[in-house]
């Protein structure tokens, strides 16, 4: 096996593992548990690892990866920060779903070096939005806002709608509930003589195709 392909399938296995950090600990799992939840044998998976620890970095360097490499923060026209708004949306979307607040802390409370690079990357993350949401504001595409505040909101009530029990309680459909809370926070944000006029298809595609993903798994 070629070293471009052993490196596409450990991420295949760590993709699958972190699948289901949203219902079980990955820091408590033992090493049986983790293989199963990659889909391969005991063997099989230290064949591409060494150790838990060494799964547990890898774990935490796609989380941090992720939040690096997605760019959303500097901006000169107004299409390019609205394209970036809805891409601080989407990466929102997807750290709420696929790591759920005991992953982080599990992580501080148990594995504090991983903790360390997990907090440098949502300050990181924090910056960015920071800068968004100035440079949105001083063009007049943005309502100033308090970026701390605004953020916590996002993660809170995102949360709560990835909250299956939060869904039945209410009767409310996944899809339409993303929908519905895109719309919202996009007007809070955006000031109307833009809000009016953005392609929102990219959004709409993104819900569509991650709730037909991971419904099952909520």
């Amino acid at each position: 096996m070629n070293e471009d392909q052993r490196d596409k399938t450990s991420k295949e296995m760590i993709y699958r593992l972190v699948t289901r950090t949203r219902k079980d600990s990955l820091i408590s799992m033992r090493a049986e548990d983790m293989a199963k939840f990659m889909d391969v044998s005991k063997v099989t998976m230290y064949k591409y690892f060494s150790s838990k620890e060494e799964i547990l970095s890898l774990v935490i360097s796609n989380y941090t990866d992720y939040i690096r490499n997605m760019d959303i923060s500097s901006a000169d026209e107004n299409e390019a920060i609205l394209e970036r708004y809805q891409k601080s949306f989407e990466q929102s979307l997807m750290i709420n779903y696929y790591f759920p607040e005991h992953f982080f802390n599990d992580f501080k409370t148990y594995n504090p070096r991983l903790y360390e690079e997990i907090v440098d990357a949502q300050q990181f993350r924090f910056k960015q939005l920071d800068e968004l949401y100035r440079l949105g504001a001083e063009q007049g595409i943005f309502y100033p806002v308090n970026s701390a505040i605004f953020i916590l909101d996002d993660e809170l009530i995102l949360r709560r709608i990835l909250d299956p029990s939060f869904l039945v309680q209410h009767g409310l459909p996944l899809e339409q509930t993303l929908l519905d809370y895109y719309q919202m926070q996009k007007r809070k944000l955006i000031c109307e003589k833009h809000v009016n006029t953005m392609d929102d298809s990219p959004i709409e595609e993104l819900i569509r195709s991650f709730v037909a993903k991971n419904s099952r798994n909520l």
